[in-house]
């Protein structure tokens, strides 16, 4: 029978940056903690490393991420700067099985390799790892490490935590941990200064492009509480107090349409005060009852302006209240620019303290949770919150903002201007 040659890692051949790591796992070192900067080849490095382990080991090993879903992008249908898929690490004469729906790969000796989510780590009671990456380990849950650490324990198994730093959060206090327990644990923090890795002309490009402390961040590792954050000075614009409408001032709506699984937001600001003083947040009603909802807010504040989001299904429902004789409603389309602005703008008016928004923990939390965050390998600067969070409250609320007057209009007090205050109520009563 033909003897075949198989040198483990499979079309990878680390970096010199890379090699302490390994070496140190080859030594005995059963925890690492790798906050390596991005585009650093954490990821390759540490899947590789899985591979090899499988092989000389049989066991249960698995891949985790902060959800399945960036464990599937990344890994399963990912492909390095190198051009080489991640999966083509994995030798095809050592594979007996690939489960394209389960995310497995079983190896001819036994040894099994799952992708996997932390963001309900509970779904995996009962499994048996002898080794576990954590990627991106500051954005999960920290949990998770406390319910595999005894079975790993018990297993004699290893453990790697790699990411870039997320604030002075769980991987940070890990990180103080691997470095009081020296012996045990290996860590290692790489800037770009220490490999080398980046090109000093796309890192230039990237400074400019970035806010300062995320450049810091991604680039130097450095631990910075906030950093990255999009939105500032959100709980120096927190007003407390119970308001209701008030037929002398005037008001404008943002409106944003539910899609799916998210939720329709109807945000009223007060153009007298720059106060939110109103917000409507439902979903999974029919479109019937949202434009009912959506004409009732219109009513309750005597007719204001409103801006919609008119993307997609948001179009038909748009005209539908059009017909209905809501004469003072603007559509506004979404695309990556218009929403840019959108948020740029609000940015701004909290920053400058501008507006003030209600004590409601949903819109602060979505307002905390918005991010720049660095995506595909050119790390293009995009603006979200994480994937399993919503931002409806916060595009309704900079839509209400939208084109708003530089300073609160004053409060009105002609008679005439009263006297039709007093109408729009009458005829809003009538109707309803």
């Amino acid at each position: 029978m033909e003897t075949i040659q198989i040198q483990l890692p499979h079309k990878f051949t680390p970096r010199s940056y890379q090699l302490p790591f390994l070496k140190a796992m080859d030594d005995g070192f059963k925890r690492a903690v790798l906050v390596w900067h991005r585009r650093s080849g954490k990821d390759k490095t540490s899947f590789n490393f899985l591979i090899k382990r499988m092989y000389e080991r049989i066991g249960s090993y698995y891949y985790f991420f902060p959800t399945k879903e960036e464990a599937k992008k990344v890994i399963w249908e990912g492909i390095g700067k190198d051009g080489m898929p991640f999966l083509e690490h994995f030798p095809k004469e050592l594979i007996e099985n690939n489960n394209e729906t389960e995310k497995k790969i079983v190896l001819k000796n036994g040894s099994i390799f799952r992708l996997a989510g932390t963001d309900d780590y509970n779904d995996l009671m009962g499994i048996n790892p002898v080794g576990i990456v954590f990627s991106e380990y500051s954005l999960q849950k920290p949990q998770a490490w406390n319910f595999f650490r005894p079975i790993l324990a018990e297993n004699d198994g290893w453990a790697v935590f790699e990411f870039t730093p997320r604030g002075m959060n769980h991987a940070h206090d890990l990180l103080l941990t691997a470095r009081e327990n020296s012996d045990k644990w290996f860590s290692q923090i790489l800037t770009v200064e220490d490999t080398q890795a980046i090109n000093a002309e796309i890192l230039l490009q990237e400074k400019k492009e970035m806010p300062q402390d995320l450049y810091d961040q991604e680039f130097y590792c450095k631990f910075i509480e906030g950093a990255g954050a999009f939105f500032r000075n959100i709980r120096s614009n927190i007003y407390v107090e119970d308001l209701r409408p008030d037929p002398t001032h005037k008001y404008k709506m943002g409106v944003d349409l539910g899609k799916h699984q998210d939720y329709t937001v109807l945000t009223i600001l007060d153009l007298m005060t720059f106060k939110i003083v109103e917000i409507e947040r439902f979903n999974q009603i029919d479109w019937n009852l949202q434009k009912a909802k959506i004409e009732a807010m219109y009513l309750r504040y005597w007719k204001p302006e409103i801006i919609m989001d008119s993307t997609g299904l948001g179009d038909p429902i748009f005209d539908d209240l059009l017909n209905r004789g809501i004469k003072n409603i603007y559509p506004y389309k979404f695309t990556e620019t218009t929403r840019k602005d959108l948020l740029v703008n609000l940015q701004l008016k909290l920053e400058q303290n501008k507006i003030k928004i209600p004590e409601n923990e949903l819109l602060i939390d979505e307002l905390n949770s918005m991010r720049y965050e660095l995506v595909g390998d050119r790390g293009k600067t995009v603006i979200r919150v994480p994937e399993n969070l919503h931002d409806d409250m916060i595009f309704s609320l900079a839509l209400s903002v939208w084109e708003i007057p530089q300073n609160p209009m004053p409060k009105p007090t002609s008679l005439k201007f009263l006297s039709s205050m007093l109408e729009d109520k009458q005829e809003q009563t009538s109707y309803e």
